[in-house]
């Protein structure tokens, strides 16, 4: 599934040597789990339960293809304001 720009520099900030790693295993995560393409907030949601560490990221992910509500939950994506957390964590600079 394509990750978009802002999310890939967030995710080279968190995952200085293993950005490319992560990348590629968001890319291979089939969207039909998803009822199609996921979100970046989905997205943004597992880098965000992973805070930087490959062993997290990689629980986060199976999480993810079990019950992505349970990631979006669990990153404080799944209520209200989910919008405004989603920019605050992809805006540049930030981290």
């Amino acid at each position: 599934m394509p990750v978009s720009q802002r999310l890939a520099r967030k995710i080279e900030q968190e995952f200085p040597v293993d950005s490319t790693a992560v990348i590629s295993m968001l890319h291979d995560v089939e969207s039909e789990s998803f009822g199609g393409e996921a979100s970046e907030r989905l997205l943004a949601a597992v880098i965000l339960m992973s805070r930087g560490d490959v062993d997290r990221f990689v629980m986060a992910l199976e999480l993810m293809k079990e019950d992505w509500r349970d990631v979006l939950m669990g990153a404080g994506l799944g209520s209200e304001g989910w919008a405004s957390k989603v920019e605050e964590f992809l805006a540049p600079g930030e981290g």
